[in-house]
């Protein structure tokens, strides 16, 4: 498997939160920013990312998109906020993709 194989593999890929010894035996090494962040930085980070976004479609959108490239971080930032997701990830607003 390529360091490329990885990072566009949703359940293998860590983002930032690859640490420095995972990121030089997989040859991640120059594909990656080059600091290491905790899957607590990487979840505040996205959830403040997640905060700017003007409704729920597009709050669902984003969230879709993390799901997409990285499970870790989703499932993460979804289990600390499972209340405040739901209604985003599920209906009602799928209705709402649907239709837009």
């Amino acid at each position: 498997m390529t360091a490329h194989d990885i990072l566009n593999n949703p359940f293998l890929n860590k983002g930032t939160a690859f640490t420095l010894e995972e990121r030089k035996g997989l040859g991640l090494i120059g594909l990656l920013p080059p600091y290491v962040q905790t899957i607590e930085e990487q979840a505040a980070q996205t959830y403040a990312q997640m905060q700017t976004k003007a409704n729920d479609l597009e709050k669902r959108l984003f969230l879709m998109e993390i799901f997409n490239t990285n499970r870790t971080l989703f499932y993460y930032l979804f289990s600390h906020h499972l209340e405040e997701f739901n209604p985003i990830v599920y209906d009602p607003t799928i209705a709402d993709t649907i239709e837009g």
